[in-house]
Parts: structure tokens; sequence; C-alpha cells
């Protein structure tokens, strides 16, 4: 039987050429997603999205209001999930991370963990930062050519979160590698997760209590000024809150920070006359960070649940909607509306209650990292194609090819 136009499926090599055409069209956005944010922007700040039953945020204006507005909470885990989500095992994990406490909770995790990224904070480990970064380029050795990200952007975040979290730097490796099987296996990074992935988070996650349980044993051996020094002494956090926090702080700090590094020597590789400017002009180096993050932002988007009827940018938002809040869309209006340099930060690390407590800590590593760069390298250019890493949420490069010429 022939089937009808409703009934039709693509045979195998229909298939695999639609799949062929779908990864062409995911890896162009993966390069360069302004035509997405243009399209988004044609129509309208605020629209609804009838495939993912959600609202899409995507004006720099409506970001900034659902962010702040109290009346938009994080989705939270799911009720019934067996694992995750609320009375499920580790419900209690996933309702103490940063990015989904909420209330009282929510302020008073801010609360605990606030003065380790004070600002002033902050500063006090620029010179452990600036030493971290001339250290990895002295492994280089002058070489000419190299892989930036694996090299420079996927180190120094760990290297630098790890000494504000307190985490061991023999443990740091085996961290990093946890923190992204939880948060694969935990629906946090790439959406649901299938049961072979789910089972290596749960995994992933009972070796990180025992390597924390294994931290606090013995806490005269944690780095002062760390958070699980500054919280362990005065047990300020439960077992559980502490976990969460050691997993929120290193993959948001990895992840967000190795983005924006990749993305910072992108542009340093690809604007003639930067890498000259940042020699001459060190001061300067702040302004490129914001405005790398601008163009590239490391979270494209975050979501939101409404707890009420909200009018957004003359659009109703219905109590229990979702909302998705299209940071790199938003950022992108800014960036072609040609803002002062002052607003360059955009939303790029959200704003409002669960503003990024790292937001200082990374625009500090790109400084860094940005000024070093202008003090070692003659000239910088691509070597190769740049690689992007396979996911839109946390759009960054897994490799970035480099030529350099290093100064004498």
């Amino acid at each position: 039987m022939n089937p009808t136009a409703e009934q039709k499926v693509n045979t195998p090599a229909e298939q695999k050429s639609t799949t062929a055409a779908e990864q062409k069209v995911t890896a162009a956005l993966l390069r360069s997603p302004a035509a997405l944010y243009r399209r988004l922007h044609a129509r309208g700040p605020v629209q609804w999205s009838e495939p993912g039953r959600t609202w899409l945020v995507v004006g720099y204006a409506a970001a900034r209001e659902v962010l702040r507005d109290q009346r938009f909470r994080m989705p939270g885990p799911g009720g019934g999930d067996a694992t995750w989500g609320e009375g499920g095992r580790y419900g209690e994990f996933v309702r103490s991370l940063l990015l989904e406490a909420e209330g009282s909770h929510h302020e008073r995790l801010r609360r605990i963990l606030s003065p380790v990224f004070a600002p002033r904070s902050v500063r006090a480990r620029t010179e452990r930062i600036t030493a971290t970064v001339h250290e990895l380029l002295d492994e280089l050795a002058g070489a000419a050519e190299f892989d930036g990200v694996a090299a420079l952007g996927a180190r120094l975040p760990v290297s630098v979160v790890g000494d504000l979290v307190g985490v061991p730097p023999a443990d740091r490796d085996q961290v990093s590698r946890l923190c992204r099987l939880i948060s694969t296996g935990g629906g946090l990074s790439t959406g649901a997760a299938g049961p072979q992935a789910v089972a290596g988070a749960v995994g992933g996650l009972e070796q990180l209590f025992a390597l924390v349980d294994q931290w606090l044993a013995a806490p005269d051996r944690l780095p002062a000024g760390s958070v699980l020094a500054a919280t362990a002494e005065q047990a300020l956090l439960s077992r559980v809150e502490t976990v969460a926090t050691v997993f929120s702080l290193y993959l948001a700090g990895h992840d967000t920070s190795r983005n924006m590094l990749g993305a910072l020597l992108l542009r340093l590789s690809g604007q003639d006359g930067l890498l000259e400017q940042l020699a001459e002009r060190p001061q300067t180096a702040g302004e490129v960070v914001d405005q790398v993050l601008l163009g590239e932002s490391p979270l494209t988007f975050t979501a939101r649940v409404a707890l009420a009827d909200v009018r957004v940018a003359g659009r109703l938002i219905a109590q229990g909607d979702r909302v998705q809040i299209m940071l790199g869309a938003a950022n992108h209006e800014l960036l072609e509306s040609g803002a002062a340099p002052g607003q360059f930060a955009g939303v790029a690390f959200g704003e409002g209650r669960h503003v990024c407590l790292g937001a200082h800590l990374a625009r500090l590593e790109g400084t860094v990292l940005l000024t070093a760069a202008a003090e070692r390298w003659a000239g910088l250019e691509p070597a190769g194609d740049p690689q992007w890493s396979p996911h839109f949420l946390h759009r960054g490069l897994g490799a970035l090819p480099l030529k350099a010429t290093w100064r004498s």
C-alpha cells in the first residue's frame, strides 16, 4: 500500500538528507546566530513559540524586565521525577542549586556566598590569576601553533574556580568530569536525559559527595578565603547545600568562563589592530571583554515560569506559562543599537536576584588574559577553522586553532 500524504514517512536516504540539512543549519547557527536573532527581533520583543509551548523574550528591555520581576521564578525540579524532582532521591540537591533555589532559601545561599564574590574579594585574586595565565603561556614555550581552547580557555577557569571553591589541585580534573557528568544526566545542560545518562549522573554525584566529605574532614587544609573554608568553619551550609554549591560554582564558573575566554581569543585573532591596541592601552581590556560578551553570550538563554498573569511589552503572559529569556538575542539588540561602552555588559550574566555571582570574577579572567596576551604575543591569527561545541544553550568553542608570533 502506498502511503498517503499524511502517512508518508521518509526513506533512509531522505532521513539522512534531512539530518545532514539540519546539521548544516545547526552548524551555521552556532557559528553566527546573528541572523536568527534578527528574525526573532522582527517578530517583536515578546513572542509565543507554539512548538516549545513557551514565550520567547528576545528584546533587551523586555529581558531585563522579566529577569527583575519577582512574579517570574526558576522552573525548579519536576514534580514526578523519581531522581531529581520534588520528593525524588536528589530533589533536595536540585533545590539547593543556586540557579534553582527560590525565595528565602535562595536569599540565604546568596547571603552566605556573596562575600567571596564581592568586588574587593575578587580584585584580591588578580595577582594569582595573572600568575596562572603566565604559567599557562610559559607552558606553550613559544609554540607557533596551538589550540587556544585546550591550552588556555579550558584550563584557566579550572584553576581559578578551583582556588575559589577550595578544590585541591589534584582533584580538579576529576571534579570537572563529575560536574559535567551530573549536568548531562540531570538534564541541566542538554534537556531530558535517558536512563543510562541518569545512572551516570547519580554515580557521579555520589563520587562528588564523597570527595567533598573528604575535603571537609580536614578543614585546616582548605585554602583561606575559599568558599569551602568560609562556610565550613561555622557550618553555614548543610552537607547537601555544600555539594550543590560546589557543583553550581564549578560547572558555571568553568563553562561560562571557558566560552567567554574562547570568544575573546577568537576576537583577538580576527580583529586587526586589537592586539596592538591592548599592548599600547591595556586599560581598554575591560571594554573589549564587555563588547565580546554582548556579541558572544556564553549562555544563550535562561528559563522562568510566571507565578501570576504579567503583561510584558504588550503581551499577556499567563500564570503558569513558561518563558525563555533569550540572553543572546537581547544582547544582540543592544549591540546593534550602538549603545555606549558603559552599557556593554548587557544581560550576559543575567540580572535581578539570579544575576551570576561570578560575573566580576569572569570579567577579571578575561581582562587578565587579554592583558597578558598583549604582553606576550606580537601577533595572533587563525590557524584553521574554529570548532563550535554542539550545544546552543552553552554556546562556546570546542577548539580554536591559533598561530602566534611571540615577543622576544
